[in-house]
């Protein structure tokens, strides 16, 4: 209780995190591409989808339940892969699995994470999703799959949105490139945040515990300056086609934003589709994921699973993602805030927070359950 009335929302946590984080690691998550119009466009499209409340219903109790791909989750939203997310916390994406376990909801892990598939899929199970961004080595990239499937991780998504590095003036200024700069500046920002900075010390400085270990050289200079040569360039037909030879169980494609991109990855067999824009990381002059998820949709016609993330902050920006036709929602920010300000009970207490916000939002429009949100909820008068 203390918590929810410290930090009764995601703006609260986001406000916290700025006085408890070094400058470089509040700039990582924070941050965009370019001038950050992108971050503008994502938050501006959630805020114009308005919805037309219903109340003279009838008041069932709510459910809030989701099946994807023959399982069921007790809530529409998951917590998105993060890369790096032990610098906003140690060993973040092992709390982030924990809570999302705890909950029933699916937890993502990325390609670049500080932790090893290993130790996330122990705690995880099937609910954690293995985000790969393919490697340039072949071989790599088939010992990454064969790695998530011995780890139990019940979903692989492939990240397709990241051809070139993203131009982040925030990081590049911060020293956050690949590979890192340590700055005056950037050791002067951990010396005023001594909560964060005695926790990564005790813990040890985050690495790239999964693909670090293809790397020749270990220091973690040598480690990022490895996956820099291999992660972060275009994704072939050719090897969409691969994985899917290769991977068995569940298969996301995660970074689509045109309509023919999604009709690509149906005919490849691929399950599920993520419309993103790498939470506004990338391309600083795309679309918002909300202004190309109604034509996404209407392409694949209820041949594949719909999810959609970048910038999903709060349980009505869910409501909203689910009465536009998707089936499903990823929040990432969100819980780095969390972790960061409230360690270990951060992620727990997103979850109940966007849990609450959502069952409101139900009841305030009079919606019995998320899988009755579709376009007729919505506002289309402008």
């Amino acid at each position: 209780m203390a918590n929810l009335d410290l930090y009764p929302s995601v703006k609260h946590l986001h406000a916290a995190a700025k006085k408890k984080l070094p400058k470089f690691s509040l700039d990582y998550v924070e941050g965009g591409s370019g001038l950050e119009v992108g971050l503008k466009r994502n938050r501006d499209a959630l805020d114009a989808t308005t919805i037309t409340p219903k109340y003279i219903n009838a008041w069932p109790l709510l459910d809030t339940e989701v099946n994807l791909f023959g399982r069921k989750f007790s809530l529409p939203f998951g917590i998105a892969p993060m890369g790096l997310a032990s610098l906003q916390w140690p060993k973040a994406e092992l709390i982030f699995a924990e809570a999302a376990k705890n909950a029933n909801i699916p937890v993502g892990l990325s390609t670049s994470c500080t932790v090893a598939i290993e130790e996330f899929g122990a705690v995880a199970g099937d609910h954690g999703w293995f985000q790969l961004y393919p490697p340039q080595d072949e071989e790599i990239n088939d010992d990454l799959l064969s790695r998530a499937e011995r780890s139990g991780l019940g979903v692989l998504m492939v990240t397709v949105d990241v051809p070139a590095r993203g131009w982040r003036p925030r990081d590049m200024y911060n020293g956050l490139s690949l590979p890192p700069r340590v700055t005056a500046a950037s050791l002067y920002h951990a010396a005023c945040r001594p909560r964060w900075s005695l926790a990564t010390l005790t813990s040890g400085i985050p690495h790239f515990k999964t693909m670090g270990r293809y790397s020749k050289n270990k220091s973690f200079r040598g480690m990022a300056d490895f996956i820099r040569r291999e992660l972060g360039k275009p994704v072939t037909r050719e090897r969409l086609k691969h994985i899917r030879n290769k991977w068995k169980g569940p298969l996301v494609i995660k970074g689509i934003m045109h309509p023919a991109d999604a009709e690509d990855a149906v005919k490849m067999g691929y399950d599920g589709i993520l419309v993103s824009n790498h939470g506004g990381r990338q391309l600083d002059a795309c679309l918002s994921p909300v202004e190309v998820l109604a034509d996404i949709i209407t392409q694949v016609d209820g041949r594949a699973t719909i999810m959609v993330d970048s910038g999903f902050s709060n349980g009505l920006d869910i409501t909203r993602g689910m009465a536009l036709g998707a089936d499903f929602v990823f929040c990432g920010r969100a819980f780095m805030w969390g972790v960061s300000v409230l360690g270990r009970k951060g992620p727990e207490h997103v979850i109940n927070l966007l849990s609450n916000e959502l069952q409101l939002a139900l009841t305030q429009i009079g919606c019995p359950s998320v899988n009755e949100l579709n376009t007729s909820w919505l506002n289309t008068k402008t």
